[in-house]
């Protein structure tokens, strides 16, 4: 299986930091953000392609054309904005009817929740209790996600499930136009949900995303790691 990680994003919530180094290549306790993506790809990932764009030669040095024994391919994206917009500039790298997974290049998994997202047959789509007042509460009905809804104000404070930006999905999805939403940039999971009635959405629940979006999270992200690291020691 393939996966596709989004890391095209100039990264402005981490100026001045990104304005030299993308955000893939953050170092992280020691390990840049995209060396831990690839550690944690499940072991049916064979193929990865980077959709790049801000300091792209960078990312491309960095990692070439093989990284951790994975094949290792890129994809620019240029026109159409927004996570849609990222995940059309691979299109053409995906065959008809394959399925792959998306991730994003700037957030951390574990392995072993990773891999929950190869065994079903479905579409997938990840959420995590999280407090992050600023996104959508996700829907889930059964085992399928059904829509996005705004916070309650106690979900604001006491957190709520919220989309964690990995997906299995298939080359259906390049059908779509794409779902406009802010800025008139396309959505990624606004434009996965688009297509439900005719893919049902499994939900994949996990508690080990770790989110990389301001300058304050990298000091929180390697106090967590290194916590972890101590107590598997």
């Amino acid at each position: 299986m393939k996966v596709i990680i989004l890391a095209a994003g100039e990264g402005t919530r981490l100026h001045p930091l990104t304005l030299t180094t993308p955000k893939p290549l953050i170092d992280i306790a020691g390990k840049t953000i995209v060396e831990r993506i690839f550690s944690s790809l499940p072991d049916e990932i064979k193929e990865v392609i980077m959709v790049v764009g801000h300091l792209k030669e960078k990312i491309q040095t960095y990692l070439g054309d093989n990284f951790q024994d994975r094949k290792v391919i890129y994809a620019e994206q240029r026109e159409r904005k927004g996570t849609f917009g990222a995940l059309e500039s691979a299109k053409d790298l995906i065959g008809v009817g394959e399925r792959f997974m998306v991730l994003n290049g700037d957030d951390l998994h574990s392995k072993d929740e990773l891999e929950k997202f190869l065994k079903t047959s479905e579409r997938a789509f990840g959420v995590q209790k999280m407090v992050m007042p600023n996104y959508y509460s996700v829907v889930v009905e059964g085992e399928n996600i059904s829509g996005f809804r705004s916070q309650t104000e106690t979900e604001k404070k006491e957190g709520t499930l919220v989309a964690t930006g990995v997906y299995i999905l298939d080359s259906e999805i390049f059908k779509h136009p794409g779902v406009v939403v802010f800025g008139g940039e396309l959505g990624l999971p606004q434009t996965i949900l688009a297509q439900k009635n005719d893919f049902p959405l499994t939900a994949i629940t996990t508690s080990n995303w770790l989110t990389i979006n301001y300058l304050s999270d990298i000091e929180k992200v390697e106090a967590l790691l290194s916590n972890k690291e101590v107590s598997q020691n």
